[in-house]
């Protein structure tokens, strides 16, 4: 690949592109790394949300030993609140301590479930009827969908389900329902999670192999599609031969200008949920044994809430411990109240669940604000997007990445995204 393949987005899609084909990165953040990135502050590390790699693909474990990131391999020890019980992850294959009536739904919804022909599923919502039977959809996943998508589980897609949810046996939801079983189910029941760094410790040895071909600090503000050339912070042109593009595609259609009406309305189609994540220090050592926790009512602001120190040892000073409560919103999910109050107001639910104590020290508080959280697989997402992928693609622009694919990617799916378009570009 020649200078002149410009890479827009230093996420970890965009590196990979540059690790694999030598392009050259334009970051409008100060630094690269993405929504991968890591947060060091008052000596805690802090990643955007959970970020582990529960990949078997050879390939991406082998780069990290290329990168010299050195990945622990740990064990989940996931949680979901729910009618003031705490339950092992996933909810379809332990009930045990749910209130009765709860407990019965959901076994006898699963064992005698009527929604018996894929045939007849149309929606993300049909499709947890025929998974997982009546009590178990009404009880966790379709409420427990609403707050996180901020769509009806009725509007949403399968496109993305594939292996996230995992389907335990009649055997498993019955042992379930009878007793903790500490067995774990899904893919990321074991999972890596760098020793050092935090996450966004990946990012950057990405940054570091391609030192020399990334930008940062350059927002791009205006593509000229006819001469090829981008504008960058209003005041800085670069020429191009081939744009990859892994920015959200929304922003990028924003940037050219005489964009047909179509691709117009087809980029105001695609949807994501947004996250306020709070980031909490305590000066209290091992507050928790727990991974991450989900809340399922909305009388809890936060989604999920996750507890970085137990990734790994060296993300928060000895002696204390680090919280960080996600909160979904956008599309049908407002936030509960003003941003500037949700810290507070987060500190404060953790006390009234017992996660913090009245006396605790907080000594570390921060937030982040992700406008572009997870993308939203509803009805409309297939045809916008083959709209304007197929406009993109006229003009030499080729889109990749979770927001350039508009896909659901983990991140080591983003990283091989990044390294495919680059192998692609390579053989034009």
């Amino acid at each position: 690949m020649s200078k002149e393949i410009v890479i827009l987005g230093g996420g970890l899609s965009g590196l990979s592109a540059c690790y694999h084909g030598n392009g050259i990165v334009y970051e409008k953040k100060d630094s690269a790394g993405g929504q991968a990135s890591s947060l060091l502050k008052d000596g805690f590390i802090f990643d955007e949300g959970i970020h582990v790699m529960h990949t078997k693909n050879e390939y991406i474990l082998s780069l990290m030993e290329l990168l010299d990131v050195d990945m622990e391999v740990r064990e989940r020890n996931a949680w979901i609140m729910s009618n003031d019980v705490l339950t092992r992850y996933p909810f379809q294959a332990n009930t045990f301590g749910l209130p009765k009536e709860i407990i019965q739904d959901c076994v006898d919804g699963f064992i005698n479930n009527s929604f018996v022909d894929s045939k007849n599923i149309n929606s993300y919502e049909d499709w947890i009827y025929y998974m997982f039977g009546k009590g178990i959809a009404e009880h966790f996943m379709i409420p427990y969908s609403q707050k996180f998508w901020g769509v009806e589980a009725s509007n949403l897609t399968t496109d993305w389900v594939n292996v996230r949810h995992p389907r335990p046996s009649s055997e498993e939801v019955i042992m379930g329902s009878q007793g903790e079983q500490t067995k774990g189910f899904g893919i990321n029941a074991t999972y890596r999670y760098p020793k050092n760094g935090g996450y966004g410790f990946i990012g950057e040895r990405l940054a570091e192999k391609c030192k020399g071909n990334i930008n940062v600090g350059m927002e791009a503000t205006s593509i000229d599609t006819y001469k090829k050339e981008i504008e960058f912070n209003h005041d800085h042109v670069v020429s191009y031969n081939k744009l990859l593009s892994s920015i959200p595609l929304p922003e990028l259609i924003k940037i050219i200008p005489n964009v047909p009406s179509e691709v117009k309305l087809a980029s105001s189609k695609l949807k994501t949920n947004s996250m306020f994540v709070v980031n909490i220090g305590v000066n209290r050592a091992n507050i928790t044994d727990k991974n991450w926790i989900y809340f399922l009512e909305k009388k809890y602001s936060f989604v999920r809430v996750s507890f970085p120190f137990n990734q790994s040892d060296n993300v928060a000073p000895k002696g204390t411990s680090s919280i960080s409560a996600e909160i979904a919103y956008g599309n049908d999910n407002p936030l509960p109240m003003e941003k500037h109050k949700l810290i507070e107001h987060v500190i404060n639910e953790l006390i009234s669940i017992g996660i913090l104590k009245n006396d605790d020290e907080i000594i570390h508080k921060s937030s982040v604000d992700i406008k572009y959280a997870y993308v939203i697989f509803d009805k409309t997402r297939k045809s916008a997007l083959k709209t304007i992928h197929d406009y993109l693609k006229a003009y030499d622009i080729v889109p990749f990445g979770r927001y350039g694919l508009w896909a659901y990617l983990w991140s080591d799916e983003a990283i091989l995204s990044g390294k495919k378009v680059a192998e692609k570009i390579k053989k034009i």
